[in-house]
C-alpha cells in the first residue's frame, strides 16, 4: 500500500469512527476496520470460542455481519457526512466453514444510484498465512441524503 493509499485509508477510518463512536456491535464481537475508501472497506477479526455455534464452527450471523459492515465501509466514504444508510436487502453464500485464525471480509461497491447502492463483499479465512474464500455476499443498501441548507431554509 503507498503512502497516499495509507492516509486516505486511515482519514476514511477516522471519520468513519467520528461517527460511529458507538458502534456497539464492532466492539462486542471485536471486529477491527482496516479500511475505509471510496467503494472499498475491510473489516477483520480474530476467531475465537465466543464466535462459534454448538458445532464449532463459525456462526454464519458473524461472518454475515462481518461482511455487511465491510460493504458499509465501502458505502460510507462516497455519501456525505452524516448521510444515514442501511442494508435493505443481502444474499450470502457460505463456502466453507471457519474453526480457526482471522477472518478477513472485502466490501466493494458495484453500481451507485440516486437513493441505493449495489455493494458485494467476500469473507476470507486466513489461517498459517493460507487466504480462503468462505463466503460470498450481495447486498442492496439504501440511503437518504441529507438536506441541504437551502432546502430547509424554504
Amino acid at each position: 500500500m503507498t503512502q497516499q493509499e495509507q492516509n486516505n485509508s486511515t482519514t476514511g477510518i477516522d471519520r468513519f469512527m467520528q461517527d460511529g463512536r458507538n458502534f456497539g456491535i464492532l466492539h462486542l464481537l471485536g471486529m477491527k476496520i482496516i479500511t475505509v475508501e471510496a467503494g472499498v472497506g475491510r473489516v477483520g477479526i480474530t476467531v475465537d470460542e465466543r464466535l462459534m455455534h454448538p458445532q464449532q464452527i463459525v456462526h454464519g450471523g458473524v461472518i454475515f455481519t462481518l461482511a455487511d459492515t465491510a460493504m458499509s465501509m465501502a458505502l460510507s466514504p462516497l455519501l456525505p457526512q452524516g448521510t444515514r444508510f442501511g442494508t435493505v436487502e443481502a444474499k450470502i453464500n457460505f463456502m466453507l466453514p471457519v474453526r480457526a485464525g482471522e477472518l478477513l471480509a472485502e466490501g466493494t461497491v458495484v453500481h451507485m444510484g440516486r437513493s441505493t447502492a449495489v455493494i458485494e463483499a467476500t469473507v476470507f479465512n486466513i489461517v498459517d498465512g493460507e487466504r480462503r474464500a468462505i463466503s460470498k455476499v450481495l447486498g442492496t443498501f439504501s440511503f437518504a441524503r441529507p438536506k441541504t441548507a437551502e432546502k430547509e431554509t424554504k
